[in-house]
């Protein structure tokens, strides 16, 4: 009794072995903003605060994250201009590498203004100038309190919110967000606590090599 046995197609072969290929090297890279630009409310990026705050950092570093360079990308979108003159401005920091970063970040130091302000963290230029900001330029010591030190997690984004008064000039005619990061230095590190090994006698806060990073210039519409 014979058996019709299916000659051997390498197309077949071949096939199966470039599915394997596409679903281990390209799926994982494009399926997350697939599924983020379907669903946005289940993968938007958390609360900047709600990052968890460095500690002892001249004795816990990733090796990872110290090797990386201007790993952080800036986005800035605004709202609509409100009835009240209110514009509600979002920032967005992605960390694009593999390591964990330091990010200095403090919620009540973000300067927003028509000008960059001098020293070190993150600032929103907005033109033309909001009617009420901060435009406070701040120092830029030679550590950081590690309580004001974030760590953003590899490929990880955060966001922070920010509500301006807009002046008259944006309402009337519209305008321009542009969001921009600064760091001066390593960051020398804090007093150790006793019997604690330090390995690294900085903070690691030196990710830029382009010095500040800015973001793409967002539009802010005029009131309709």
């Amino acid at each position: 009794m014979s058996q019709d046995i299916a000659p051997h197609n390498p197309n077949r072969f071949i096939g199966i072995t470039l599915l394997i290929v596409l679903g281990v090297f390209v799926v994982p890279n494009l399926l997350p903003q697939f599924i983020a630009d379907l669903s946005p409310h289940l993968f938007a990026s958390i609360p900047c605060d709600r990052l968890p705050a460095a500690a002892d950092l001249p004795a816990h570093q990733s090796a990872i994250g110290r090797a990386v360079q201007d790993p952080l990308l800036l986005e800035v979108a605004a709202a609509d201009i409100g009835a009240d003159d209110a514009l509600l401005l979002r920032l967005t920091i992605t960390n694009t590498s593999l390591g964990t970063v330091p990010l200095v970040y403090q919620a009540d130091t973000i300067a927003v203004a028509g000008a960059e302000a001098a020293g070190d963290g993150l600032g929103i230029i907005i033109e033309p100038p909001p009617a009420f900001g901060s435009q406070e330029d701040r120092p830029s010591p030679a550590s950081t309190s590690e309580a004001g030190v974030r760590l953003l997690g590899p490929r990880q984004k955060c966001s922070h919110s920010i509500e301006i008064t807009a002046a008259p000039a944006m309402i009337a005619g519209g305008g321009t967000a542009r969001a921009y990061y600064r760091i001066s230095s390593a960051g020398d590190h804090p007093p150790q606590s006793a019997g604690a090994r330090q390995i690294y006698d900085d903070q690691g806060l030196d990710i830029l090599r382009e010095n500040p990073v800015y973001s793409q210039p967002a539009p802010i519409k005029p009131r309709s």
